[in-house]
């Protein structure tokens, strides 16, 4: 996002800190966040990252790294492992070079996130449901099962889990 601001990295270190501190579980894994590469370079997101990691944060994360080569070096650099998030997974964005999981690893990256996949897929196939709804049965009025763009109820029904929430209400209702 463009001018997106970056605390001062003392402050971030405080928050790791306080992150660790709170911690209760071992298996939490604590992530550190950096968004300096886009307005400070990437060698001040790893500067800041080493410093996240000397704090004790589990993960490095730095968001747009702009290249492979980015990615690269900010993987050889932090002691631990890095994460990079490649938003819609099937598009590429100007923030960040559209990479696989197997090429990542290859330089390096220990974690790859694609927190948007699920969501853009999700609207895409609203807006052809939608465009083919209009299409065929609005203006020509055609009466077409179109298995390509929606589950079946039965479907639906078991993705959402109804068999398990009906053997629940029998088992707990009242009377």
């Amino acid at each position: 996002m463009a001018g997106k601001p970056c605390i001062p990295a003392e402050e971030m270190v405080q928050k790791v800190k306080a992150a660790v501190y709170a911690r209760r579980d071992n298996d939490f894994v604590i992530v550190s966040r950096t968004d300096a590469a886009g307005p400070h370079g990437v060698d001040e997101a790893i500067r800041r990252l080493n410093m996240y990691a000397e704090a004790c944060a589990d993960v490095m994360y730095a968001d747009a790294l702009l290249s492979k080569e980015d990615i690269a070096k900010v993987a050889k650099n932090v002691p631990k492992p890095l994460s990079v998030n490649m938003g819609l997974g099937r598009r590429p964005r100007k923030t960040t070079p559209l990479m696989s999981p197997k090429q990542l690893q290859d330089i390096g990256v220990g974690g790859v996130s694609y927190p948007r996949l699920l969501t853009t897929a999700s609207l895409r196939g609203m807006m052809n449901a939608l465009d083919v709804f209009k299409s065929e049965i609005v203006e020509q009025n055609k009466v077409v099962e179109r298995t390509d763009l929606q589950v079946g109820f039965e479907e639906l029904n078991d993705l959402m889990g109804m068999k398990f929430l009906d053997e629940l209400e029998e088992k707990y209702k009242g009377g």
